[in-house]
């Protein structure tokens, strides 16, 4: 009996690992501290709209400056959110609770965030991390949050190189964050060049880390601003640097402004390696919304009454273009065109409104004036702040929804309370290599396939 239980110890399989996506959404934000007035009392309210927008946009790894956090705060924010996030954070040695502070915020829905390296560069200011990815590829990443006063540049990029330097610390593959300062007069407006001591330092790190703007190469006459001061001026403070050997491998780049309440823009772009397999959009599901549009639901039900007369019908009459199958399926497809299209009117006015100021916006910066003209920047940042509003608007319209089904669930045995209280983990990804197609097994694989 011992030597049978044993072997059954034996045949028990190996917890299954955690997996990183194919690719990966990298983003970086100022998020200007851990608290808003507008969101609620609490002393980390910021970090609800934080989880939401990774949630919604599927972000893999946050970039975050002017985290503001102290130990205590750190405690909060992995008490609340630590089953969807972890938290990285480096906090000011002097005033961690209302100075700097860098973190990276990864997303355990997304990738695994088990096997991750931390090196503090320099505390509150530059953090880096080393997180492994499939096939034991390591993707390293340093997240900056430069001074405001130019005349300390020279000094805070020459401690990174030689600190990083000194660690013998491998070469990263994107550099991001709040750089504090613009490498080109087109980045800014009006059009200016910024100090010349504090750029050649940074240009100097660069090259040492064999960095660049890949986004300026791949849009060298554009104009984006990712931040807006109360002095009528618009600047690309905020940035992602990449190393060139991931030029190709970085889509979708973006710059949007979200429901965090900040005056920073979030910059974004995906990360696609070589090799990777293609990840479509997913199965569409029905907005919880809906669940309580009693319209829709009568529109259904005549639609269930309708199929149930067709169906009894058939029993009689069956043709192989009129039978209970066909029947059954239109009926499926029919409900969820409904669902669809009852989705988009509920979501559209402000969906509708975002995009038409997002258009209003690229319009306003093809104009040649917004050097010159003030009333131009005024009308572009007026704009933006119209964007802020929906953004926020949105959020707390879902924010509401949870905190209702929290009230009526949350606290009572059933499957909604399972799903908030069990640790979330990422999808695996299979990759089928091609010597695999090359081989004997592959012409069963071909044929499972429909290949």
């Amino acid at each position: 009996m011992p030597h049978q239980a044993n072997n059954n110890q034996q045949n028990i399989a190996p917890p299954r690992k955690k997996k990183l996506r194919a690719n990966t959404l990298i983003a970086t934000l100022n998020m200007r501290g851990r608290a808003s007035p507008d969101l609620g009392n609490s002393t980390i309210s910021k970090w609800s709209s934080v989880q939401h927008v990774m949630r919604t946009k599927k972000i893999g790894i946050l970039c975050i400056q002017e985290t503001h956090l102290t130990n205590e705060y750190e405690a909060q924010v992995d008490t609340l959110y630590s089953r969807r996030l972890r938290v990285i954070n480096s906090k000011d040695p002097s005033r961690p609770g209302s100075s700097a502070g860098v973190a990276f915020v990864l997303n355990k829905e997304v990738l695994d965030t088990t096997n991750v390296e931390t090196f503090e560069i320099i505390p509150g200011r530059a953090l880096a991390i080393k997180i492994k990815r499939n096939n034991n590829e390591n993707l390293t990443l340093l997240n900056i949050y430069a001074p405001n006063n130019l005349t300390k540049h020279p000094d805070f990029w020459e401690l990174i190189s030689r600190t990083w330097q000194n660690r013998n610390l491998p070469q990263p593959d994107f550099l991001l964050g709040d750089f504090n300062l613009t490498e080109d007069s087109i980045d800014r407006a009006p059009a200016r060049q910024d100090n010349e001591n504090a750029l050649t330092a940074l240009r100097d790190l660069k090259h040492q880390l064999n960095v660049q703007d890949t986004w300026r190469s791949l849009h060298p006459t554009s104009r984006l601003f990712t931040y807006y001061s109360s002095t009528n001026s618009h600047s690309r403070l905020d940035r992602i640097y990449t190393s060139p050997r991931h030029e190709r491998n970085t889509h979708q780049w973006d710059s949007c402004i979200t429901a965090i309440p900040t005056d920073h823009k979030m910059v974004l772009v995906r990360f696609v390696p070589q090799n990777a397999p293609f990840t479509g959009k997913g199965r569409w599901t029905w907005p919880m919304s809906l669940m309580n549009d009693k319209n829709l639901f009568e529109r259904i039900s005549n639609l269930g009454k309708a199929a149930q007369q067709e169906i009894t019908h058939q029993r009689e009459h069956r043709t192989e273009l009129s039978n209970p199958q066909k029947t059954w399926k239109d009926f499926k497809e029919n409900i969820n065109n409904e669902a669809k299209k009852t989705a988009k009117e509920h979501l559209h006015k402000i969906k509708q409104r975002t995009k038409q100021l997002e258009d209003d916006i690229k319009r306003t910066l093809d104009n040649g004036d917004i050097d010159t003209n003030e009333n131009t920047r005024r009308h572009k940042a007026w704009i933006e702040s119209e964007i802020d509003h929906l953004e926020k608007k949105m959020f707390k319209q879902i924010q509401s929804q949870s905190q209702a089904k929290w009230a009526r669930s949350g606290e009572s045995i059933s499957k909604y309370w399972s799903k908030i209280n069990s640790p979330k983990r990422p999808r695996d990804e299979h990759q089928i290599h091609e010597a695999l197609f090359s081989s004997k097994a592959g012409v069963g694989i071909h044929f499972w396939l429909g290949l």
